[in-house]
Formats: structure tokens, C-alpha cells, sequence
């Protein structure tokens, strides 16, 4: 029963009637609270979580008033980011027009045009449609004229839009929508964000939006787990070529995926994604795949397939963390941590989609660092600290395309003061000063608009410029992949995957399936066919996986020290226990994440917290532990690399969300680690000011940002493929214009952190933050994962409890190995043998001969040189030193038996190698395995690659800009 406390009761009789009829009888809060001040005509944005009810609470009381309106044009526009969206919401919506007697209409880029001339010809009373469709049809005659009756504008997914140039073109839009319509009601709707005022005044053009913020009572819960490998794993991973580490992933994940009824499996990345999801096909599981770079109808096959219940997982990016509509879900899983806070807190809240429901989560890590920033991420959202969205404020290649528009509008002629007066009623460009005599006179430049005194004209070039470039989006040409079976379409491939490694006959995965290349047509098409083959490789896409910020690493860093401190004045064992039971992290999790601080301490190492910089030093390697993010640590390492380059000390760095690593010119071993970290970070204010300049002007490359502007401002045609050697001339070319200052606005605000590094310096001499130095033979247990990551042969700089992980993960991945003996006596062959079941003395079941040769699975010319020499055929010099090593490794299997055969499957050992450690008849088998380790380690050294560029490309410069 409704009654008249509620803010129902603010609504029509016929309303609150359709209401009853449908059984809801009582407002959620965000209704209550927003629906009074929609029905006083007050511009608002309603912040709540997925699920709350926030969007009826916008659309009822507008609903309402529509019913009643004089019909002339569109009353309302409403505005979302994803054409999933539109069509999700046009269901939502039509259920109370058709109650309500409202015409709707969806219009967007692929709208047909007899929609669109239906729309032109009678125009709906609420019109569901993109920013970039908004930005088509304002300067359109006939519909400018329907829009002049706009007296609504809702935009819904608001925090989607803000945190980029979409939603700063979306601002002017409203303005210049304001001066066709008038004034008009602005209603936001957003999920939680970390600067709620802020997004609020971005849309509320001169009249910031009042914000109504309700966090109802929803319960959350999180867990973090990491599985550790066992045996089945090993073998799981050699089936499915994947590592034991991801394999143990994968199983924990496919039976959660069991034991739910509905799963969304986030991932970071679509080659992540992609990867997930193609080892869940070859399980026979029934998941699907999400993401930005499948068609729109492999998108919705997916929804809807997970919808009805014949897929009982999706694997997904950020593409479903917006609020399409794929039924209800009961378990979100994450594959590595979420990295932000906001993140986690609309992904789990697409599990139990309503207040009523628990939304459950678990963050399934890969390594300790990921553990601790799971469970630093956790802790954020539970305090409610999310990250502010970064604001696009005064982008200039924006403010260019909006003065295309904005002549357009005017009929192709408009004075610069009107023009000044509409952008200026947007929040990002109210302070546009010269900022604005600048983009218009290099648009004039650029002949996309003509000058005529104080007046702007609108050209042909201009005209195709500004449709051409509605969508703020990242132009790179995709090339659609065809199935050849169907002549559908699967997927697309970026213009990177083409050009260095799309040929015929390349195998890769899309989809979650496995296709070779058949043929690649002229016109861009890729044409495929579907194979099976578990070494496809996953095609590159261009884009950023979410940076971990500078607040969450830091975090992460105190829950390491708080470890510290407990070790300090308890046992290890009881460290774990008290963690495990208190924290939400499995107990292996919190077993191997307390040995590798308590690892660090045995050393007497110092442990880096968040008050704590550790500088430590082995070979010809220092690494700075630094636990201020990736962006932080890129200009942190830019910074301290010019330092070093000084004295000739470097070759190169990278760096990760904890530390920056550098390779030195000259070994550490003679290296005085205190005066290098004196002359670090001793420096005072001034130095390190100039040093920031002389990374604006010599180091950081703004050539890829200023060839993506470049083409948004139309100054060179979008989608061209420029070769990295050539960006550099972006550089001079624009020197001066917009361009560059667009570039240098959106380098600062997104890739570099000037300030935080400035305060770093300022608290190392305040001391509230210390520097601590160590120097070892090789890497700190907490240094370690920074080498593993980039360092060629990591396992040389292993430190003993990686080391000792090592050989037993060497262990038991040859115990899954498989090869296929061959009898030197009979040329029988036994196939596919594991290696772990294989008797301790061999015989051939042909001929009970004890000579058999272990071919791996690329053994086959071997096998063939072999027959050739039964047959009295002649070999080639290769074909003869082949057969004459297998006859070795022969030799030494009638010897040894199995234990040869393990011997010779380690990478880089031989015969003559085996042969000297099997001679030592080890009693032990664990010493057994450490010398095969030791022998794989020499191997590695004694290869001559140390000489050459290192495989794993440095990503401090320029590729971390």
C-alpha cells in the first residue's frame, strides 16, 4: 500500500498507480531522496550503487510530466555511454511509456535511416541515445527544431563519462543543446566516485548540480585467494601450455564457476580475457568471453546466452562493470587484484544485483604483491576511500571540434564572443582565456574554418572534419576477422597485430577460440578458420591496463610493514595464524606472504613500508623499492636515471607499482651504496626543479600523444600507422600549436606525477620518510619480483627461498613431461610416455633392449634421420650430429634408466652435462635436482646474450608515456 510519506506521493495518481500494479509499494533511498528535488525542477546527480534503483528515481517523476505535456518535439533526452545501454534501457523505459502513453525512440550510429527519418518525421517525447549521436544531430535543421521542446536531459553512467574526453564534449553539447532549447533540467546518475562535487559541477555547465549521495545499507563481502600448485596442476599446465601457477588459478576458478549459479570473471585485460576464457573452452566449461574488441552481436550472444543460463560464467573487462542488463548474478570473481577501489566496488556489485542481496567477491592473486594490493584495495573500499576521477579540464582538441559545432549550429557563421559565450557556460572551459583565440586560429590554419574579421566560417573541409570526428575515441583502424564457415564475423585484430604478425597460416585466439589465418583479404578482411592448436598466441590490443595509484600502493605497503612489526615480536607460525583468521585471505595466501617479509628480515634487509625506501644493490643492479604506483614510479625512475646518467652509470630501467630497477654500467661490488643514495635523494629544491625540466624537454616523449590529438584536431587524417621512429617529428612539426599544449595538459594529468615526486624529496628531508640501503650477491627476497619480471635469466639472481621454489616447481613440471622413446636396437617407437611413470630401468617392449633415446615432441627429425640410416641412406652433417647426441642420451638411458631421461629433459642439458651429474650416483634426490638446476643456470650464463639488448623491452623510457 503507498502512502503519503513517500516520496511516491509526489507523483500522479495515474503513476503511483502503475506502481501499485506492479507491486512496489515503498521508494529505495535513492528515490526517496531524489525524487522531491526532480519534482521541483532541480538539477541533480544522484550517486548510489549498481542496483539501488537511482535510474527510476530519475525517469518516474520526468515520465510523469511528459504524460501531461503539450506533444510538439523531444521533451527528453537521455544519454548513456554504451549502445548496450541504449537498448538495455529502451526495455526499462518502455514498460511505463507504454503505460503512460509516451513514445520512445533509441537513436545511435548504426540507427537505420527509416528509423531516422520516422524520428525527423514525428519525434518521440523521450529520445535514448550516445554523446556522439547528440553531437551528430544538433546542428541538423529538422532536429534542432525538435529539440528546441527539451525540458529533461538525463545521462546516466556519469562517473564513465567524466573520467574522460567523451564527457568534456558531452559538457559543450549541453550548452549548446541550452541554446536551442533553453533552460532544461539536468539529472546525473552515477555510481560512487572519489570526488562527487566535482563530477557534479563538470555537468551542471553554470548551475552546479546539487549532489544526493545515498549508500544504502548493501552488504559487501570480499575475500582475496591464492591457490598454490599441485600436482594435478603441473599436468593440467602441460595439457593446456600454460604455467602451473595459472593452471592452479584456473582450477580454483572453474570451481567456484561450479558451485554458483551465475559468475562475472573480471580480468584487467582483453589478452587476459582472451586467455581465460580459451583455457575454460578447452576444459568443456561453459564460460563465455566480454570484451571491447568482439563484435556487438559476439557481445550480445554472450549476454544473452549467460542470461538464460546456458553459460554459466562470462569472462569480462570493464565492458560489464556498466549496467547492462545480463539477469542476476550471485558471484563475481577477479582474476589478480582490481588495482583501485573503485573498480572493486562495481564489479562485486554486479553479483547480487539488488539491496536485498549480498554481493560476494573473490580476488584470485597471482604472487605476494598482488595479495597485499588485493587486500590494500579491499581495505580502501570498505572505508569508502575511491580513487578521484582524473577530469579532462580545458582539453584543446575538444574546445577545437565544439567551435566547428558550434559555427555549425549557427547556420556556418558565428562571431567569436557568441561562440566564447556558450563554451564558456561549461565547466571545464570557464577559465578558457587566450586558450580560445588559439584553437580557433589553428583551426583557421588548418582551412577547417575561414576567418572574416571577428566572425568564424565554416569550410567543407570543416564540415566533413567535424562529422568525421564525433567520437572523442582513439581512432586505430581494426580489421574485421571472418569466420570462413559462416562469413560472420568473430572479431577484429588493431592495426599493430596486422602489420607485425598477422600472416596466412598464423594461428591466434579470439572469442575464446582458437583461428588460422586462411587468406587476408584487400579490403582489411581477415578470413579464418577454426582450428584447433593450445600454442595460439593471443593478438595485442592497443590500451592501458588501470594504473595501481599511488594511495593503494602505499597501502599495500603498510600491510607489508605491519607484518614486519608482528614478526618482530611474534613467531612466524603464529603471524600466519593470527592473519589468516583476520584477514579475509586464505591460509596459504597468508603462509607464503608472511615467509617472504620474514625471508627479508632473515637477512637483515631492511623491509620497505610506506615510510621506508629501501635502495638495494647486486651485480650490476640496483633496485630501488619505491611503493608510490606506476605513474609515480615512472617519473620517480625517469628522474633518478638522469641522476645516474651523470656519472655514465646506467643502460637501462623499468619499473613496476613497488620499485624501480635499474642495470648499471659497472657492477654494484665496488659501488659505495651510501654516497649514490646521498646523491639521490640528498638534493635540494632547486635541483630537483631543474631536473623536472630537463625531463619535460629531454625525456618524456609526447609524440604518440600529440599524433592522436593531431588527428582528433583533423591536422592529419586519424587511423595512420606512424612508425615510433617517426613520432619524434610530431615533436617539431607542432612545436607551439594546440597540439603540443594538449599533448604536455594530458601527459601531466594522466602519465607523469611532477608533485608527488617533489613531496617525496620533501619528506626524505623532513624524515618522515627514510632511506635504507643493502647490498647482497643477489636480490632481496622483495626485490625479486621486479627482476623475475624484467631481467633476462632471472633465475641467476634467485634468492635461496625463490631459488628452492624453483627447483621444486623444475620437479614437478618434469614429472608431467612427455616424450616418446626411441630403440636404437629395433627402431621401435614408444609414444608419449610420461616421464613421471616412467620405471625406474627401461626396456623396449618391441625387443627388450635398454639403448632408447628420449625425443621430446620435436624429436621427429631425429626419428627420421634414424629410418634413413636403417635404410642405408646418406645424412647431412645436422642429421648426423643429431642422431650421434640421441645415441648418447641412449647410452646413458641403459645406464641410468629414468633418471637420465629427467636428466636430459631440463632445458640446456645435453648428454655430456647429464653424464657428470648422473655420475655423482646421488643418494639424495633433492640433491639430484639441485645440481640439474645448477647445471640449467650454467647454461644460461654461459649463453652468449649478455652482450645484446635485453629480450624484455624496458618500460621506464619512453614507453611507460
Amino acid at each position: 500500500m503507498l502512502t503519503r510519506e513517500t516520496a511516491f506521493a509526489l507523483l500522479s495518481p495515474k503513476v503511483r498507480g502503475i506502481l501499485a500494479r506492479a507491486g512496489i509499494e515503498s521508494p529505495t533511498a535513492p528515490q526517496e531522496r531524489a525524487i522531491p528535488k526532480i519534482v521541483e525542477n532541480r538539477g541533480v546527480l544522484v550517486i548510489s550503487p549498481t542496483g539501488s534503483g537511482k535510474t527510476e528515481a530519475a525517469l518516474l517523476p520526468v515520465l510523469d510530466r511528459l504524460a501531461v505535456r503539450d506533444r510538439a518535439g523531444i521533451g527528453c533526452v537521455y544519454i548513456t555511454p554504451l549502445r548496450a545501454l541504449n537498448r538495455d534501457m529502451q526495455r526499462r523505459i518502455e514498460w511505463w511509456a507504454q503505460n503512460l502513453g509516451i513514445r520512445v525512440e533509441i537513436r545511435h550510429g548504426d540507427t537505420p535511416p527509416s528509423a531516422r527519418r520516422r524520428q525527423a518525421a514525428k519525434p518521440p517525447d523521450l529520445l535514448v541515445t550516445t554523446p556522439e549521436t547528440l553531437q551528430a544531430i544538433l546542428p541538423a535543421k529538422v532536429m534542432r527544431q525538435h529539440l528546441k521542446w527539451v525540458r529533461h536531459v538525463i545521462v546516466d553512467e556519469v562517473h564513465q563519462l567524466a573520467k574522460d574526453r567523451r564527457g568534456i564534449q558531452l559538457t559543450v553539447a549541453l550548452e549548446r543543446l541550452r541554446e536551442v532549447a533553453g533552460d532544461f533540467q539536468r539529472i546525473g546518475l552515477s555510481a560512487t566516485v572519489g570526488n562527487p562535487q566535482e563530477v557534479a559541477d563538470l555537468f551542471g555547465g553554470d548551475s552546479p548540480l546539487e549532489v544526493i549521495q545515498v549508500a544504502p545499507p548493501k552488504k559487501m563481502e570480499y575475500r582475496v585467494e591464492w591457490p598454490k600448485p599441485n600436482d594435478e596442476d603441473y599436468e593440467l599446465a602441460r595439457q593446456l601450455f600454460i604455467t602451473p601457477e595459472v593452471a592452479a588459478s584456473l582450477t580454483f576458478m572453474q570451481d567456484a564457476i561450479y558451485e554458483h549459479r551465475s559468475t562475472l570473471l573480471f580480468v584487467n585485460s582483453r589478452i587476459n580475457a582472451e586467455l581465460l576464457s580459451s583455457r575454460f573452452g578447452m576444459l568443456k566449461a561453459p564460460v563465455g568471453v566480454h570484451h571491447g574488441s568482439l563484435p556487438r552481436e559476439a557481445r550480445e550472444k554472450a549476454e544473452t546466452e549467460f542470461k538464460a543460463g546456458s553459460l554459466k560464467a562470462l569472462v569480462a573487462t570493464s565492458t560489464l562493470e556498466l549496467g547492462i542488463d545480463i539477469g542476476s548474478v550471485d558471484h563475481a570473481l577477479q582474476y589478480m587484484s582490481p588495482r583501485q577501489a573503485t573498480s572493486l566496488v562495481q564489479r562485486v556489485g554486479r553479483a547480487g544485483h539488488t539491496l536485498a542481496k549480498t554481493s560476494t567477491g573473490t580476488i584470485v592473486a597471482v604472487s605476494a604483491d598482488d595479495v597485499l594490493e588485493s587486500l590494500a584495495v579491499i581495505r580502501r573500499a570498505q572505508r569508502g576511500e575511491l580513487e578521484p576521477l582524473k577530469i579532462h579540464m580545458g582539453a584543446l582538441d575538444v574546445l577545437g571540434h565544439q567551435i566547428v559545432g558550434c559555427v555549425l549550429d549557427l547556420g556556418g557563421r558565428a562571431g567569436r564572443d557568441r561562440i566564447v559565450a556558450v563554451i564558456e557556460r561549461a565547466w571545464p572551459y570557464r577559465k578558457i582565456g587566450d586558450a580560445f583565440d588559439k584553437a580557433a586560429d589553428f583551426l583557421v590554419h588548418l582551412k577547417l574554418l575561414r576567418a572574416d574579421g571577428r566572425e568564424l566560417v565554416i569550410t567543407a573541409r570543416g564540415r566533413d572534419y567535424y562529422f568525421q570526428n564525433l567520437s572523442t575515441i582513439r581512432d586505430e583502424r581494426s580489421y574485421p576477422v571472418i569466420d570462413l564457415t559462416t562469413m560472420k564475423p568473430v572479431g577484429v585484430l588493431g592495426e599493430e597485430e596486422m602489420v607485425l604478425r598477422a600472416r596466412k597460416g598464423v594461428s591466434f585466439i579470439v572469442r575464446g577460440r582458437t583461428w588460422r589465418i586462411w587468406e587476408i583479404g584487400r579490403d582489411g578482411r581477415v578470413f579464418v578458420n577454426p582450428v584447433e592448436d593450445p600454442t595460439a598466441r593471443i593478438p595485442g590490443w592497443d590500451g592501458e591496463i588501470l594504473p595501481v595509484p599511488v594511495a593503494v600502493a602505499l597501502e599495500a605497503a603498510r600491510l607489508r610493514g605491519e607484518i614486519a612489526a608482528r614478526l618482530r615480536e611474534e613467531a612466524t607460525g603464529d603471524v600466519i595464524e593470527s592473519l589468516a583468521a583476520t584477514w579475509p585471505v586464505n591460509k596459504s595466501a597468508a603462509r607464503r606472504v608472511v615467509e617472504v617479509v620474514a625471508s627479508q628480515m632473515a637477512l637483515d634487509a631492511p623491509v620497505p613500508d610506506d615510510r621506508t625506501i629501501l635502495v638495494e644493490a647486486f651485480d650490476r643492479f640496483l633496485i630501488v623499492h619505491s611503493p608510490f604506483g606506476e605513474v609515480v614510479n615512472n617519473t620517480f625512475g625517469d628522474l633518478i636515471e638522469e641522476f645516474l646518467a651523470r656519472r655514465n652509470l646506467v643502460r637501462f630501467w623499468w619499473a613496476d607499482a613497488y620499485r624501480i630497477l635499474l642495470e648499471l654500467t659497472t657492477t654494484t661490488e665496488d659501488l659505495d651504496l651510501q654516497e649514490i643514495s646521498r646523491f639521490l635523494f640528498g638534493i635540494d629544491d632547486a635541483e630537483v626543479e631543474r631536473s623536472l625540466d630537463i625531463l619535460v624537454r629531454d625525456h618524456i616523449p609526447f609524440g604518440l600523444q600529440m599524433k592522436w590529438i593531431a588527428e582528433r584536431f583533423g591536422a592529419i587524417a586519424r587511423g595512420l600507422l606512424i612508425p615510433a621512429d617517426e613520432l619524434n617529428s610530431f615533436e617539431v612539426r607542432f612545436k607551439g600549436t594546440p597540439i603540443e599544449d594538449e599533448a604536455r595538459r594530458e601527459t601531466f594529468l594522466e602519465h607523469v606525477d611532477f608533485d608527488r615526486v617533489r613531496q617525496i624529496y620533501r619528506d626524505i628531508r623532513s624524515g618522515a620518510l627514510r632511506v635504507a640501503t643493502f647490498k647482497g650477491k643477489t636480490p632481496t627476497p622483495l626485490g625479486y619480483p621486479i627482476v623475475r619480471r624484467y631481467v633476462e635469466a632471472p633465475e641467476l639472481f634467485s634468492p635461496e627461498a625463490e631459488r628452492e621454489q624453483n627447483v621444486e616447481r623444475m620437479r614437478q613440471f618434469l614429472m608431467t613431461e612427455r616424450v616418446n622413446l626411441l630403440c636404437f636396437a629395433c627402431g621401435h617407437i614408444d609414444p608419449d610416455r610420461e616421464v613421471g611413470k616412467l620405471p625406474e630401468k627401461l626396456t623396449c617392449p618391441e625387443c627388450s633392449s635398454s639403448i632408447l633415446a628420449a625425443l621430446s615432441w620435436h624429436g621427429t627429425p631425429i626419428r627420421d634421420a634414424f629410418t634413413r640410416r636403417q635404410m642405408g641412406l646418406d645424412l647431412n652433417e645436422e642429421e648426423e650430429k643429431e642422431l650421434v647426441r640421441a645415441r648418447q642420451g641412449a647410452d646413458l638411458v641403459a645406464v641410468y634408466g629414468q633418471k637420465a631421461v629427467v636428466a636430459m629433459s631440463v632445458y640446456g642439458i645435453g648428454p655430456q652435462a647429464a653424464s657428470r651429474i648422473l655420475a655423482k650416483m646421488h643418494r639424495d634426490e633433492k640433491r639430484f635436482y639441485n645440481d640439474l638446476y645448477e647445471a640449467k643456470l650454467q647454461y644460461l650464463t654461459t649463453r652468449p646474450y649478455w652482450d645484446q639488448r635485453p629480450a624484455k623491452v624496458p618500460t621506464g623510457k619512453p614507453y611507460a608515456y
